[in-house]
């Protein structure tokens, strides 16, 4: 009989080279936007579970791989939480909605729309890697018509007077 790879470790409880290459994401940075770093680390966070499958474990395991993963800045906001009525330290929906409501306040939009505008593209920097990067930062930004501000940002960025032509309008109707 045959057994695969995979299926003998299962057999004996090792894991395979795939489920050991699934790392944690880095501590929570609580600096520059702690609203945004919290937002983009649960979600690496989540996807961290689903590949590992860890997603249908009790809460409390859900929550105890959470603190061990989020820091130990973090961890210190989580251990002077205050939990009223209704609120379950021991359900993880709740814990994570516990660290949204911490860090909601501390969203950062002048610093992040700083960070857009002072920003610049790299040497060696594709055009679509900057693009993406200025899409990334953006979110944080708040901008009530984003794509209009990265196509600003890359006009009074650019060197590159065909692409400044090209994305400067030049129709009066357009204008300001």
């Amino acid at each position: 009989m045959f057994v695969s790879y995979v299926t003998w470790c299962q057999i004996v409880g090792e894991t395979t080279k795939m489920e050991q290459d699934f790392k944690l994401p880095e501590y929570l940075s609580l600096q520059g936007n702690p609203s945004e770093n919290w937002r983009r680390w649960i979600q690496r966070f989540e996807l961290y579970l689903v590949a590992k499958e860890k997603t249908k474990k009790p809460d409390p395991i859900k929550i105890a791989m959470l603190l061990s993963a989020v820091g130990p800045e973090a961890l210190k906001r989580y251990n002077h939480f205050e939990w009223r009525e209704g609120e379950d330290k021991n359900k993880f929906d709740h814990v994570k909605a516990k660290f949204e409501k911490e860090f909601a306040g501390q969203k950062r939009i002048v610093f992040s729309r700083y960070q857009f505008w002072d920003s610049s593209r790299t040497a060696g920097q594709t055009f679509d890697e900057f693009l993406t990067h200025l899409r990334t930062l953006a979110l944080s930004c708040e901008f009530a018509e984003p794509e209009n501000m990265i196509r600003d940002k890359i006009v009074f960025s650019t060197n590159n007077p065909t692409l400044k032509e090209r994305l400067l309008p030049t129709r009066s109707a357009e204008s300001c």
